[in-house]
Order: structure tokens, then C-alpha cells, then sequence
């Protein structure tokens, strides 16, 4: 064998044991941590709007955004990650929200570990919205809008009959609620000089409705616009 032949077979020995000894020390601490980056990720789809940490009391308050509305095994689990995250806490108080729900208005479902696990859905479950929004209403529906209230949620619905306006807002099952209800309003209509529309009705706080411009309906009394309920499409 020549010398030429004698040191390609060395630098070809010299690159398999470099590429081998990549794979043996190199991949696996990049599998190592690919599996750490993925296991810091929540395992169920939400968002972590908000945290009040009290270290001095072992507690903290977590306000959680949800994409839609889930069952009470989904928000066990998510307390308990939560919880997984957060060990050196006694107390973990967690507050759900839906999209479009703002805090500091009612909380749609509650997951309080202090130290036992409390699992709450205080608002209309999944089922429950969809029971609510098939509801039929009788007399010729003008208009209609959502409120999307984190616990008392409703349709509204601007109805006519005999020649008579009525508000009729249509509220889902919910902790509070065992069955579907609806409250039937008398409205009176007002045109105002900027074009748009005041519903008066009859009650103690000075409320009303108006039909703002983008077509939601506002809810007001006398100290201003206190609530909105959006528009709903025809479609819907």
C-alpha cells in the first residue's frame, strides 16, 4: 500500500469519527433540549392575561383568556399545571375568561387551589350558549344582539307586536340558573336630533337602550354607558 492510499484511509477514519462522535455527544443534548422547550409549553390552549403574586402570603391570582368555553375536566387540568408551575405557593386563586369578557367584571369560570382543588363554571356552559342562542322568539324580531356577560350572557331581541315595541333578552342555564328564562321589556322609541335610536323602558335607575352607530346595542343609565351587546348578523 503507497503512502497516498495510506493517508486517505486516515483522513476518511478521521471524519467518520468525528461525524460519530457528533451523534453520539452532540444530539442528544439537542433532543435534551428540545424536549425541555416543548415540556415548558401549556398543554392546553390559553393565555395568562394577568398575575398578582403575594409572596409574603404563599398566594398568588392568575387571570387566564380561554379561546372558547371547555368542560371542567379541561379547566382541572389547567389548574393543576398551573399549579405544577407554581409549587412553592399554598393558595393559587385562577380566573377564567372568555374572548371578548374583560376582568374585573365577573370571572366565567373559577379553578381555586387553597390548597384542595375547587373547579367552578360560573357563566353558561359550551352546551348551554348553543341551547340559548336555538331559542325561537315570538313576534316579528327587528333587531338582535349578544351580550357577552362572563356570567349572566344573554341574546337581546327587539320585537313588535300589536304595534308595540318590547326588549326581550333570552339568559342560558347557568350555576345560578337551572333552566332557560327570558325578560320581556315594554320599550318606548325615542328619535334623538343625532340620528339615532333611544329605547326608553320602565325601572328606577334611570336606564335605556341605545342603538349606537356601529349597530351594537348600548346599555346606559344615568351615569353613562355602563354595557354593549354586539350586533348579531343574520346568519347568525
Amino acid at each position: 500500500m503507497d503512502s497516498k492510499t495510506c493517508e486517505e484511509i486516515l483522513k476518511k477514519n478521521v471524519i467518520t469519527c468525528f461525524y460519530e462522535r457528533v451523534v453520539i455527544e452532540v444530539l442528544p443534548v439537542f433532543f435534551l433540549i428540545f424536549i425541555t422547550s416543548c415540556s415548558n409549553k401549556p398543554k392546553y390552549d390559553y393565555v395568562i392575561i394577568n398575575e398578582n403574586i403575594e409572596r409574603a402570603f404563599s398566594k398568588t391570582s392568575i387571570e387566564i383568556r380561554l379561546k372558547e368555553a371547555i368542560s371542567e375536566v379541561d379547566l382541572k387540568n389547567i389548574a393543576l399545571e398551573i399549579k405544577n408551575n407554581r409549587s412553592d405557593y399554598d393558595k393559587i386563586w385562577i380566573f377564567y375568561f372568555l374572548p371578548g369578557q374583560e376582568p374585573g367584571k365577573g370571572a366565567w369560570a373559577t379553578t381555586h387551589l387553597t390548597p384542595e382543588l375547587n373547579v367552578e363554571i360560573l357563566g353558561a356552559t359550551k352546551e348551554a350558549l348553543v341551547e340559548m342562542k336555538s331559542i325561537k322568539v315570538s313576534g316579528e324580531v327587528l333587531n338582535s344582539w349578544f351580550e357577552n356577560d362572563a356570567i349572566f350572557p344573554n341574546k337581546k331581541y327587539l320585537i313588535k307586536e300589536n304595534n308595540r315595541f318590547f326588549m326581550k333578552s333570552i339568559y342560558p342555564k347557568n350555576k345560578f340558573a337551572k333552566n332557560n328564562s327570558e325578560i320581556k321589556e315594554e320599550v318606548f322609541k325615542e328619535k334623538l336630533k343625532n340620528g339615532l335610536t333611544r329605547y326608553n323602558y320602565e325601572n328606577n335607575h334611570g336606564e335605556y337602550y341605545l342603538i349606537e352607530k356601529n349597530g351594537n346595542l348600548g346599555l346606559y343609565d344615568n351615569l353613562g354607558k355602563f354595557k354593549e351587546a354586539k350586533k348579531i348578523k343574520n346568519k347568525e
